[in-house]
């Protein structure tokens, strides 16, 4: 069964609704319920970490900061896949597009790179600027939250949401290259 379009855009504007809350809700947490959570995800992944950090590394401060590059990996599979399909019309298969709308598939019928670097840069810029604006917000949450804000972390969420957003373009092309 097929999911129509409509519904899979609420389905996708929802998810990202709930994603950008669940990142500013764990900035409006205090100090020690954040280093409670921390904790406890710490607890849980120990045997784990344990194997793959150097001994005597500050588990928590990775747990932490393994959290904020998650949360924005998230943030940005679920942006540039709106930015993709959705913001900037860009069609996912050649049978997307309306006979009578010109698209990248009419001016170039192979979807060459040609068609294809334009589409990248405008979805990786938004994506990223977007993810940018939800981290600066989510760093400034947390002033009022008692917690200090870093500078490094709204790096590590960008880089977090790029990844991510470079993720969903890498299959994007490979899925295009083999037709």
């Amino acid at each position: 069964m097929r999911i129509p379009s409509s519904r899979w855009r609420t389905i996708q504007w929802l998810l990202l609704i709930l994603t950008v809350g669940l990142i500013w809700s764990q900035s409006m947490l205090g100090q020690k319920a954040s280093s409670s959570e921390s904790g406890f995800v710490t607890q849980l992944l120990f045997p784990l970490l344990e194997k793959l950090l150097p001994t005597g590394a500050d588990l928590e401060h990775f747990v932490r900061k393994a959290g904020h590059f998650t949360e924005f990996f998230l943030l940005g599979l679920q942006l540039c896949l709106i930015f993709l399909k959705y913001w900037h019309r860009i069609p996912l298969k050649p049978s997307d597009v309306a006979p009578d709308r010109p698209s990248l598939y009419t001016s170039y019928p192979a979807f060459t790179f040609r068609a294809f670097w334009p589409t990248v840069g405008l979805t990786l810029g938004c994506s990223a600027a977007c993810s940018w604006l939800i981290a600066f917000l989510d760093e400034t949450i947390q002033i009022f939250s008692g917690r200090g804000p870093m500078i490094q972390d709204v790096w590590l969420d960008l880089s977090g949401a790029v990844c991510g957003a470079l993720l969903i373009l890498l299959i994007c092309f490979l899925r295009r290259k083999d037709r």
